[in-house]
């Protein structure tokens, strides 16, 4: 007699479970979704649907101010964080033993610290060191928090690659630089592009880290959203989080669906 294979979905309830939770996660992002169409005053009152407020945050000055000083700084983090977070993937699978354990252990301690621990000790040494609260310094905390995000892809892609090409381009003559640029960063691509993407989202969706940091010329999107709220629910507030959480993900999309063509590319050609 055959022994079933045990499955966690043979446990009670636990299809129900996952579907609530599912609901429970998505429910809050369509509603923001359906109400940024709200055609009533109120951001909680349904009035019909309606573009209009669609058409009025292109008008609101703060906020295309606010959207930019966003965008100046995630669009620089996530490319710097990808780059400090590819050298370390790299030096940190170089090391051995407890070195590379303690390495590991400094670059992902961020990742369980509470955010508003980080926040404070960024204030605290830029106060310290004199530094003063401009657009450097709000580049510079968010590249630090975004850093051990984008070391999580790279590092993992990394564990994936065979050793074997290396040491055959190696023993052809390659030098370091050039087995560096043509083949690890070649196969390092799709987690650079993840990488990069999700320190773009980290950055474009901080709050707390922004208020202790930025600086009066420094508004950023979300401390901006948090300031219409304290003044009253606003229907622009419900159209700048739509936006928010399209943008994205259509950037994602497109990300996943170039990376995959391109997986797809790279293995017919080696075939």
């Amino acid at each position: 007699m055959k022994q079933k294979n045990w499955n966690v979905s043979h446990l009670p309830l636990i299809k129900p479970i996952g579907i609530a939770s599912l609901i429970f996660l998505y429910l809050p992002l369509f509603t923001v979704l359906m109400f940024s169409f709200n055609k009533s005053e109120d951001a909680t009152t349904w009035g019909g649907f309606s573009t209009r407020w669609y058409a009025t945050i292109l008008d609101n000055t703060d906020l295309i101010r606010s959207a930019k000083v966003s965008l100046s700084i995630a669009i620089p983090c996530a490319i710097i964080a990808a780059l400090i977070a590819t050298g370390l993937a790299i030096g940190t699978g170089k090391a051995t033993g407890k070195v590379q354990n303690v390495l590991r252990a400094l670059v992902n301690a961020p990742l369980v610290l509470p955010e508003i621990v980080t926040s404070v000790g960024t204030l605290a040494l830029f106060s310290f060191v004199g530094v003063p609260l401009r657009y450097s310094s709000l580049l510079f905390a968010h590249v630090v928090m975004c850093v051990p995000f984008a070391f999580l892809p790279i590092r993992s892609r990394l564990r994936d690659f065979d050793e074997n090409i290396f040491e055959a381009a190696r023993d052809l003559g390659a030098s370091s630089v050039r087995v560096m640029t043509k083949i690890t960063v070649p196969l390092l691509v799709p987690a650079l592009l993840s990488s990069g993407l999700l320190s773009f989202i980290i950055s474009m969706d901080d709050f707390l880290t922004s208020l202790f940091v930025s600086g009066p010329e420094t508004t950023t999107l979300p401390i901006y959203i948090f300031g219409l709220l304290k003044l009253g629910a606003s229907p622009e507030v419900n159209v700048i989080a739509a936006l928010l959480l399209i943008i994205p993900t259509l950037g994602l999309l497109v990300g996943i669906t170039w990376t995959a063509t391109r997986r797809r590319s790279n293995e017919a050609r080696n075939k």
